[in-house]
């Protein structure tokens, strides 16, 4: 009876073990995609940490942003082999196979391109239009935290 039920546990661990290789197999090919190899390129560029700048608050001349901007591209072009590792990690941890494989597929048709193409220029439209709310916002909850935490 030990026999059998360690030969189920090794089957299921040996079949949970490839389903986990299956779908880190798959979340590496996702990641890979052209379409989210640009989208990640996009974000990390100066163009794309630009338009998230807006969001600190107006501290900063246009100049100075570029600058950072600039700064800033570098590092996160520097960590993309970390952040691409945490994505694949993630996704195979997050989704099923099947999901997986429907988003590669989706993300690699002419439909999936398209709407991904548009992201990033969705986000920095939508984060630059919400800038001054988040810079009245942080005006508003630097006061408050600090309030909060001298109690």
């Amino acid at each position: 009876m030990k026999k059998l039920v360690l030969l189920c546990v090794l089957a299921l661990s040996t079949s949970a073990y490839a389903q986990d290789q299956s779908r880190l197999e798959a979340a590496k090919a996702y990641v890979e995609t052209p379409v989210q190899q640009k989208l990640l390129n996009d974000m990390f560029s100066p163009a794309g940490v630009m338009a998230q700048m807006g969001l600190m608050g107006g501290q900063l001349t246009l100049a100075q942003q570029k600058t950072v901007a600039g700064i800033v591209s570098e590092e996160l072009q520097s960590m993309k082999p970390s952040i691409t590792t945490a994505m694949v990690e993630g996704m195979a941890q997050s989704f099923t196979l099947e999901e997986i494989e429907a988003l590669t597929a989706f993300y690699s048709s002419p439909v999936g391109a398209s709407a991904m193409s548009k992201m990033t220029p969705f986000m920095q439209q939508t984060l630059t239009s919400l800038g001054p709310e988040f810079q009245a916002m942080q005006a508003r909850l630097i006061p408050r935290i600090k309030a909060e935490l001298s109690k």
